[in-house]
């Protein structure tokens, strides 16, 4: 059974969760088997489910034993809800049964959002089980930026602004209703973001979008006007992503990414670690 975990005791159960965080068959993601994340931010995420409204920490306990620790967070703006920890040591498929009970009681017609590598397979497996549809798949990469060195640039992006943002959204617009990053709320935060523009033949043909969180660059997309993939398009705008970052004292890098992109991917240096999968719902 699921059981609230409380600020006075959360500390407890930090060395066995994280170990579990670190073993993407018992974890979910934000992964921390990536060797970019650190066990300081697990603990400081894992702080935020007692110091903040519409977080929370959960047990799961079965004959005494405790195998499963989740921390979820909720935005009721958008009826939002996610997961920032989903480690289960046993019981995955009771485990994510009973926190589907209880988030949708709590936050009923909220969506709810499940991240996986293939690698959790009882997970990701259980999700197929319940009819959960599949929301997202892709490939992760990542790599810290002490081993990219800059490269040459074979085109010259274009700065996404305020006054030039209506180019990026009629690119962009193809993902409307499909992802929370859609042209509302990128407009919204875009301040926090580094949007470019590419063209070619005189024609906008593809846009990326990668923010900065705490030292790590993250793309969050890479669109095609089209909505065919470019590879000379996806290498120059990748060139502009990781030479920004570098040059603003980026750390780490991420990276979620279809199959044809891999090759570029691997050209540049980035490791892989394999397939994600994310499953939606409202509850």
């Amino acid at each position: 059974m699921l059981k609230p975990l409380t600020k006075d005791n959360y500390k407890n159960y930090l060395d066995w969760a994280y170990g579990l965080a670190l073993d993407m068959s018992h974890s979910g993601y934000p992964t921390y088997a990536d060797g970019l994340k650190t066990r300081a931010e697990f603990d400081e995420n894992a702080a935020l489910a007692h110091e903040r409204e519409h977080e929370g920490a959960l047990l799961f306990e079965d004959e005494g034993k405790t195998l499963g620790y989740i921390h979820y967070f909720a935005l009721p703006e958008d009826k939002y809800l996610d997961t920032r920890a989903f480690c289960t040591e046993d019981k995955t498929e009771q485990t994510m049964d009973e926190l589907i009970a209880f988030l949708g009681q709590k936050y009923p017609g909220f969506t709810m959002h499940f991240g996986f590598s293939e690698q959790n397979t009882r997970a990701v497996n259980h999700l197929i089980e319940l009819g959960w549809p599949l929301h997202e798949e892709s490939l992760v990469a990542v790599m810290k930026f002490e081993e990219y060195e800059p490269k040459p640039e074979s085109a010259t992006p274009i700065l996404i602004t305020e006054e030039n943002f209506e180019r990026f959204a009629a690119i962009h617009a193809q993902w409307d209703g499909k992802m929370y990053w859609d042209n509302t709320h990128l407009r919204e935060a875009l301040d926090c973001w580094h949007l470019y523009l590419l063209e070619r033949d005189g024609q906008d043909a593809a846009v990326i979008y990668f923010i900065y969180v705490d030292g790590m660059l993250e793309i969050f997309g890479l669109d095609h006007a089209d909505g065919k993939f470019n590879q000379e398009d996806f290498r120059a705008l990748m060139l502009r992503a990781l030479n920004q970052g570098k040059a603003d004292g980026m750390e780490t890098f991420t990276s979620f990414h279809g199959p044809e992109e891999a090759p570029v991917i691997k050209e540049l240096g980035i490791r892989s670690l394999g397939k994600y999968v994310m499953y939606a719902k409202e509850l």
